[in-house]
């Protein structure tokens, strides 16, 4: 097992390396999900907020339409960077971005009205302390959203599952199960609101493009192999299969794609004490 420092320097070389590729898929593509967990945590429009992990802005420069202010907290320059040149670009001015660890939030107890986070839980060395932090700056009768990606409830399934997400991205930990965040979120006071899944059908070959990975490099042959290895009893629950030659563009000609779902958890909640 790698030590808590090894884990975030994998997180900040990935996502430096990845800067521009995942910023801007993240921000394009998730604009629709950042709107869904909004709705569901019910913003009135006078909320200080945060976006935990904010990446290049994924959810604060959405969510900056919704709430008075926000301020997104990332852990890699890169990440901090691409996002202030993405709001400055839209004129966006109550939001700003802060260079943080999510283990260690930089903000008071029960400071905010709002903390949300997205697609990050599974990348951290500690995804308690993470929901604890959130938790912590949440004021009481505040809100606080997470998106991520659900393991399977089967502990085998699960297993396989984030051994296939760590051949395609290291910095990758453990994704968490539907009832493992419920009941982080129970013991720090939050009463669950709303809990939604979503599958998000994907192209395997543009799902390695984002994490920056082609044909024929070693990472993408590898989680391809284990992926092709769980097409008959879709042992990771990602429902793949085969697809047509080079689906997504970015892809090797004459090599058939691989279709697959990543299924993806919402949970908004209150926090009651």
């Amino acid at each position: 097992m790698i030590s808590e420092a090894q884990q975030k320097n994998l997180v900040r070389d990935r996502f430096t390396r990845t800067a521009e590729v995942f910023g801007a898929y993240a921000v394009a593509e998730r604009a629709r999900e950042a709107q869904r967990l909004a709705g569901m945590l019910s913003l009135r429009g006078d909320e200080k907020a945060a976006d935990i992990a904010c990446g290049p802005g994924t959810l604060a420069l959405p969510f900056a339409q919704r709430v008075r202010w926000i301020c997104g907290v990332d852990f890699t320059p890169a990440m901090i960077e691409r996002a202030r040149r993405s709001a400055q670009a839209g004129g966006i001015a109550n939001v700003g971005f802060a260079l943080g660890d999510a283990h260690a939030l930089p903000f008071a107890d029960r400071s905010l009205d709002v903390v949300v986070t997205s697609y990050s839980l599974h990348h951290m060395a500690d995804a308690p302390r993470v929901l604890a932090e959130m938790a912590r700056v949440v004021r009481r009768g505040g809100r606080m959203g997470v998106i991520d990606i659900r393991a399977l409830e089967n502990a085998e399934g699960a297993e396989m599952a984030n051994r296939i997400e760590r051949l395609r991205d290291p910095s990758h930990t453990r994704a968490l199960s539907g009832s493992e965040i419920e009941r982080l979120f129970a013991a720090h006071g939050l009463r669950i609101l709303a809990v939604e899944i979503e599958e998000h059908p994907r192209s395997f070959n543009h799902w390695l493009s984002v994490a920056g990975w082609k044909p024929g490099d070693p990472a993408y042959e590898e989680t391809r192999r284990l992926m092709e290895s769980t097409i008959e009893n879709d042992a990771a629950g990602f429902h793949p299969r085969y697809g047509t030659p080079d689906a997504a563009g970015v892809g090797e000609p004459g090599r058939a794609d691989l279709q697959m779902v990543n299924t993806v958890l919402y949970v908004a909640a209150e926090k009651a004490a």
